[in-house]
């Protein structure tokens, strides 16, 4: 099964740590944009894409009216055979929903929310330029229960300016409260291009040591533990049956379609990367890039990404069955190497990350590039 990602590049404001493909104050666009979506999804018609995830990313999906998205999701049904049991989530900012919207998102087919909390410290939400406070997420939380939502994911952000483990031990006790079906956990990072860049260069703002990134990450790793949430990826948490089945297909090398302004899809050995300009975008569904990859390098994705799954691992029948080669003699060195140090754990029928290297992934995972 394949899923399908839906981009929608509006927002409010800008966050000051973010350097996705968003554009505050063009919401004015959001009809022709939607109108290119369902184009889009249109030229999908006739080559018998089945799906099971649907998933509204943005920016900010939520600020879009309920017949926008509805516009959207019918082309997707009508261009796409869509499993009865289809997964479909929206992002949404906690100042964005209403009771009315809500209500809409269920209407809607809607059986998930992705909620961009990030902190429930309002000074930290402050810093990030998010438009939310720590009592609007309660509330939205709340309205969204209220409509029927079962599966809510929460997002928890760590390693902001200011933020000590006092206060992240704060958002997280709130956070957990709430008992939420998913949390997402993300440790900031500062990216070229972001208005935390330029505070970071006139000394407004510092960055944590990898000292503190490690002691904040270990934090929230034991505490969810503790709270009875499964690890499942580096930076994901679930109650048991709750994982997110959208963004397991790209740590398990499953086929997507992304539609809209810089969306990504993989189909088979083919990537291509939609143009982020929405007005090439809209008028063409131009990418900015577009290749096949090489039997090598599908195998080196396969490690990268299916490492990432903490439990599941790196399957050896599966990788065996795909590329007609088992995973000791295609990354002998690097087997060879992390088994040795105990940063992989060999179980028999699948290699995992040993718990110490999660944090170091990236040391161990290039190994594989």
């Amino acid at each position: 099964m394949t899923g399908i990602y839906v981009h929608i590049p509006f927002c409010l404001q800008k966050c000051n740590y973010c350097d996705f493909c968003s554009y505050p104050s063009m919401l004015s666009n959001a009809d022709s944009y939607c109108d290119a979506l369902a184009r889009e999804a249109e030229s999908y018609c006739g080559k018998n894409i089945f799906a099971d995830t649907i998933y509204f990313g943005g920016g900010t999906p939520s600020i879009l009216s309920s017949m926008q998205l509805g516009k959207v999701l019918d082309s997707i049904y009508k261009n796409f055979d869509i499993s009865s049991n289809v997964e479909i989530t929206i992002e949404a900012n906690p100042g964005t929903v209403t009771n009315e919207k809500a209500k809409e998102f269920k209407t809607l087919g809607f059986n998930r929310v992705s909620l961009g909390a990030q902190s429930f410290c309002d000074k930290e939400l402050s810093i990030l330029g998010r438009i939310h406070t720590a009592d609007d997420t309660e509330k939205c939380y709340d309205l969204l229960r209220d409509a029927g939502f079962e599966n809510i994911s929460l997002d928890l952000m760590y390693a902001i300016p200011g933020q000590n483990m006092q206060s992240l031990s704060s958002s997280a006790s709130q956070l957990l409260n709430l008992s939420p079906e998913h949390i997402s956990c993300y440790g900031l990072k500062i990216e070229e291009g972001t208005p935390f860049e330029k505070m970071l260069e006139r000394g407004e703002i510092t960055e944590k040591s990898d000292d503190e990134y490690a002691d904040m990450y270990a934090f929230i790793c034991n505490t969810l533990k503790e709270a009875g949430y499964s690890q499942y990826e580096l930076s994901n948490f679930a109650k048991k049956g709750f994982e997110s089945r959208h963004n397991t297909k790209y740590w398990l090398g499953d086929d997507y379609v992304g539609l809209g302004a810089a969306a990504s899809s993989k189909l088979g050995s083919n990537r291509f990367t939609h143009i982020a300009n929405l007005e090439s975008y809209m008028k063409s569904f131009e990418n900015e890039e577009s290749y096949e990859l090489s039997n090598e390098d599908e195998m080196s994705e396969f490690m990268f990404l299916s490492l990432r799954m903490t439990k599941s691992g790196a399957s050896k029948e599966i990788f065996e069955n795909r590329f007609g080669i088992s995973i000791e003699k295609a990354f002998q060195e690097a087997i060879r190497k992390h088994t040795s140090n105990g940063m992989i754990l060999d179980e028999g029928d699948r290699y995992i990350l040993a718990p110490k290297a999660y944090y170091i992934s990236n040391y161990v995972l290039s190994d594989f590039v």
